[in-house]
């Protein structure tokens, strides 16, 4: 999911959770505007115990997905990536027509053992024809590398102009799922939302989730600053030389917005 689906997505919680409280039923308020515990109607359940639930873990989720896109590639990188894995991209084993130059031999070492590194020209088989292309820095252990040998390269067939190299230039597969992430990430969302969770009780929530301009305006501008400071990242520009940073600030403004919301209530 990229920055700007994440965006969309909060926009549109935002807007349904002003929605929600302006269509719950008033109560008149002899009180004035002083908070008070919702009075359990007939017919109407009381209090919704999904409530902590939705706000722990929609807080923990939503700080989280706006931390990521710090980590996330930019929009031309991502559209890059798309472009060559339409056409093909993958990894290919092609001849050595010469060697250009001279190998470099790295002696070993308590971190590594000898091996060559060799720039060589290559036969790419693109899908427009085949083309000679130089590759530089090839790896081999034992020999240095010699015309006839072949070596696995990474490249598009559709897109003859596009770079051939050793290493995958190409992260195939959403980073926002991805194995390690859901391993070192998520365990932590989901340990955030409990603690969070735990300390809300539905009662409390309640009368939060009517709408007053005075305490969820201001919440509300809270979040549209953090879709703002997502947008650098998202549309992959720059404000004052940053585009990550103003994205970790944003991960801080649905923490920001709750408790604007408890503390003005």
């Amino acid at each position: 999911m990229g920055g700007g689906a994440r965006g969309g997505a909060s926009a549109l919680f935002a807007v349904a959770w002003v929605a929600a409280s302006c269509r719950k039923p008033e109560e008149p308020d002899h009180f004035g505007d002083r908070p008070r515990k919702p009075r359990t109607l007939r017919g109407s359940g009381g209090p919704n115990p999904a409530l902590p639930y939705v706000f722990g873990f929609g807080i923990a989720l939503a700080t989280v997905a706006a931390f990521l896109v710090g980590f996330t590639p930019s929009t031309a990188r991502g559209q890059w990536e798309e472009r060559m894995l339409a056409a093909g991209y993958g990894e290919f084993e092609v001849p050595v027509v010469r060697v250009s130059g001279e190998p470099e031999f790295v002696p070993e070492s308590q971190d590594n053992s000898a091996y060559h590194l060799t720039d060589v020209v290559v036969r790419v088989p693109f899908a427009a024809g085949p083309r000679e292309v130089l590759v530089e820095g090839m790896y081999s252990a034992s020999e240095p590398l010699a015309p006839g040998a072949k070596v696995a390269v990474y490249y598009a067939p559709g897109l003859p102009d596009e770079p051939v190299t050793e290493h995958d230039q190409v992260e195939e597969g959403a980073p926002f799922l991805g194995f390690e992430l859901g391993v070192w990430v998520w365990p932590w969302v989901i340990i955030a939302g409990v603690i969070l969770k735990s300390q809300m009780e539905a009662s409390d929530l309640h009368w939060l989730r009517r709408f007053r301009p005075v305490v969820h305006l201001p919440a509300l501008g809270i979040l549209f600053a953090g879709l703002v400071l997502l947008l650098p990242m998202a549309l992959g520009f720059q404000v004052a030389g940053y585009d990550r940073l103003p994205a970790f600030i944003a991960s801080l403004t649905p923490a920001l917005a709750l408790t604007w919301v408890v503390r003005a209530s």
